[in-house]
């Protein structure tokens, strides 16, 4: 499945001045030009931890644009599945996801983590809500039972 611009901003609540410093700040949404879909789940995971970056810990994409670069080429291609027991440890000099149960924190230089799995988690509910409430749509009214009127063969009014 692939994602729009006008979805992963919908998906992540960014607005569409923010996802346009994105696009100019990190190489490889660059590529991503138009209103087609052309964003893989990998990359709406990537987005999604920028988006966390951001909101959490005040980080400016346009200063760290190349290190997003490297999150959004581990991310690339890989599954929610696959994602879902990962970290991405955001470093001085380096960015890389790694496995939870392969994680030992490193003591030696200051490291931001970031777990996968809580943020695939909200994505997951957030498409459900929405193809919940579009397959539905909404009831103006609550739905009663109409009583059967017998079937008259033969009788015209």
């Amino acid at each position: 499945m692939r994602y729009t611009q006008s979805q992963i901003r919908e998906l992540l609540s960014i607005s569409v001045d923010a996802f346009r410093t994105w696009r100019d700040a990190i190489p490889a949404l660059a590529m991503h030009k138009g209103h087609a879909p052309s964003f893989t789940p990998g990359d709406v995971v990537a987005m999604a931890i920028v988006a966390e970056l951001v909101r959490d810990f005040g980080v400016r994409v346009g200063t760290v644009g190349h290190r997003f670069d490297q999150l959004f080429m581990e991310c690339r291609g890989r599954s929610w599945l696959s994602l879902e027991n990962c970290i991405a440890l955001i470093e001085v000099d380096n960015l890389r996801l790694v496995d939870v149960k392969a994680d030992r924190p490193s003591l030696d230089a200051s490291t931001l983590r970031v777990p996968c799995g809580p943020i695939i988690s909200r994505l997951r509910s957030a498409l459900t809500a929405t193809e919940s409430d579009d397959v539905q749509g909404y009831l103006q009214f609550p739905p009663t039972s109409v009583p059967g009127q017998p079937e008259q063969r033969g009788k015209r009014a």
